[in-house]
């Protein structure tokens, strides 16, 4: 059994036919009252499988804070903690499985001299369940998760305070976000928020932010006048972005939103490093993934999944979480860009 400590601003709904509650893909009302915190138990998570998983249980959903019953298990653990952001056309059940999943894939990573059991804490926003692969065909879903991640943005300011209290009681573990796909979209609107309207905290709350196939404007980092992800350094002490030419979902986006995505090709003044300090930023690129745990059969959207997909990158995830180095087979100094596979 694998637990989930949640919050989400999805409208709730009522409880399934086995009682355990359920949550929608519409945004609730604004404010503290519209997100609600519980811890979800989810069985069967095979980690060769990377759908796998039940949602079996739900704890009683305690609007804007966290109930202390579900906090007490991450304040007593030793563990470091992971805030996971899902993506797009993930309905709630996909995205706690998937939170669940990365727990499972996360823990039973082998990697020498790195403790890779992670407490994972998801952020759920109100985006659907579709094919991620067919964007083009399904694109008012994917418009519709576009609007809601957007929505999310302020809730997830408000869902940061929480994290920001929680920090504050982990002592000397390691605190990281990892954001897939669309979530990028949403925190690009919550760090713009945060830093605009002075909420943001003094120091960085993270010690390492991870940026997955990123479906967020490539030029986000220099946005003018503080937008977007321009101040994603001051919340985050070091920022490694993985990107990927093959992703099939990337190169859809840019179709769809007629710019180029951070999460295709990386931002495109990366070789700038006196923009992008060496000591904050890492440009990763994944292009070429040949280690797949699943067929294109059983996963069509694995391309853009890579970050749980590929051993290759998995490993290089848990390595960069636990603060550690990564033995990366290339870096073009040039270009201020690491890859992970053999060029095309």
């Amino acid at each position: 059994m694998t637990n989930i400590l949640f919050a989400t601003n999805r409208q709730r709904l009522p409880d399934t036919a086995a009682g355990v509650a359920d949550f929608g893909d519409t945004t609730a009302q604004p404010g503290p009252g519209g997100l609600l915190y519980a811890t979800a138990a989810v069985a069967g998570i095979i980690t060769t499988q990377a759908d796998s998983g039940t949602i079996t249980q739900i704890s009683n959903p305690n609007p804007g804070i966290f109930a202390d019953a579900d906090l007490r298990p991450v304040l007593e653990s030793q563990n470091d903690v992971l805030v996971f952001v899902h993506g797009c056309a993930n309905g709630f059940q996909d995205a706690i499985k998937r939170a669940a999943y990365n727990k499972e894939w996360l823990g039973a990573a082998a990697v020498p001299g790195v403790d890779t059991v992670l407490d994972v804490i998801a952020f759920t926003w109100p985006a659907r369940s579709y094919t991620i692969a067919n964007i083009v065909g399904d694109y008012t879903d994917y418009r519709h998760d576009q609007s809601e991640a957007r929505a999310s943005a302020a809730h997830f300011c408000l869902f940061l305070q929480q994290i920001q209290a929680l920090r504050q009681r982990l002592g000397n573990r390691r605190l990281n976000l990892l954001c897939h796909s669309m979530g990028n979209y949403m925190l690009g609107g919550a760090v713009e928020a945060l830093f605009t309207s002075g909420a943001a905290p003094a120091t960085p709350l993270f010690d390492e932010v991870i940026l997955a196939a990123a479906d967020e404007t490539a030029t986000s980092f220099s946005t003018p006048n503080g937008g977007r992800l321009t101040n994603l350094w001051r919340l985050g002490r070091e920022i490694t972005v993985y990107f990927n030419n093959d992703d099939i979902a990337m190169a859809l986006s840019h179709i769809v939103n007629q710019d180029f995505r951070l999460g295709y090709d990386g931002p495109p003044n990366a070789a700038d490093t006196g923009f992008f300090s060496r000591n904050v930023y890492e440009f990763v690129d994944c292009t070429g993934v040949d280690d797949y745990i699943n067929s294109i059969l059983q996963a069509p959207d694995r391309s853009h999944q890579y970050y749980r997909q590929s051993p290759t990158v998995r490993s290089d995830i848990v390595t960069t979480l636990a603060g550690a180095t990564p033995v990366r087979p290339r870096y073009d100094g040039g270009a201020n860009i690491y890859s992970l596979f053999p060029p095309a």
